[in-house]
């Protein structure tokens, strides 16, 4: 049997990569740890497993912090942001697809041009815009908010993969009856789910950790994001570091549960998509 050679560049690859799997790891693996231990343990030993491992950090984050709140507030933003986002870009991916309106190249090139917009630069717009309105401090305008902020990566990846669908499916559901709206929504939704899923996990990703646009709109104690929760800790809590470990364990569960479900299918498409754009 050969024996492999191992050359520098793999050396210098492996060395790479588990130095990045090191610095991931080690924030994670401390707040874990830190979760179950009191201040004192903390300070004495950060990286030792904890000594007698307790749950009263996270029943106290629960009892004290309203991190459920927080985060069933930031669920039903985020829920409701992608259904908004997901039903107005298919239609519109679709139809510019399809060249079924007129200038549909300015409007493909209006929203591959605002993926290059930073979304801090929108904050000033959108305040002067929601208080003009009078609509400060609710909830739900941030779910419009951030469909439209996240609408531009969903359209560009819809678009991609509805151009690769034949146009002969649309001619037959045409023949059998099919409005244009049956056929945007019950035979090209169907053919890509696929990037429909992963949109809606990028933009769950994306919303559920956004900070900066709640920070200005939400001032409610009840109606704040996870994100403003997690950032009102330090103020609140004090010097409470087993707590707030244990609130930020607690914060960590839905995102990193979603993408470890999803992981593949999110990767995949990606590439997918970027390589067609």
């Amino acid at each position: 049997m050969k024996r492999q050679h191992i050359g520098p560049g793999k050396i210098l690859y492996w060395f790479l990569a588990c130095l990045w799997l090191f610095a991931t790891l080690f924030p994670l693996a401390f707040t874990v740890m830190s979760s179950f231990k009191d201040n004192k343990e903390i300070f004495r030993a950060f990286m030792a497993f904890p000594e007698n491992p307790s749950l009263d950090n996270y029943a106290a984050a629960i009892e004290m912090t309203g991190i459920l709140g927080a985060i069933k507030n930031s669920l039903l933003i985020a829920g409701t942001a992608i259904a908004i986002m997901l039903v107005f870009c298919l239609m519109a991916a679709y139809v510019i697809s399809r060249k079924r309106v007129p200038c549909y190249q300015f409007f493909s090139a209006l929203f591959t041009a605002a993926l290059m917009i930073p979304v801090m630069s929108l904050i000033v717009p959108i305040v002067q815009m929601v208080n003009n309105f009078g609509l400060s401090g609710e909830p739900w305008v941030l779910s419009i908010i951030y469909a439209g902020v996240n609408s531009s990566l969903t359209f560009f990846i819809l678009k991609n993969s509805i151009d690769d669908i034949p146009s002969s499916l649309d001619e037959a559901a045409m023949i059998d009856g099919c409005s244009l709206v049956q056929i945007t929504f019950r035979v090209i939704g169907p053919v890509v789910r696929p990037s429909l899923i992963t949109c809606g996990i990028l933009t769950f990703i994306n919303v559920f950790n956004e900070l900066a646009i709640a920070n200005v709109l939400i001032d409610n104690k009840t109606e704040r994001t996870l994100s403003l929760a997690l950032m009102s800790l330090k103020g609140d809590m004090g010097s409470m570091y087993g707590i707030i470990f244990a609130t930020v364990v607690i914060a960590l569960i839905p995102t990193v549960t979603l993408y470890m479900l999803a992981q593949e299918k999110v990767e995949k498409s990606i590439v997918s998509g970027m390589s067609k754009g």
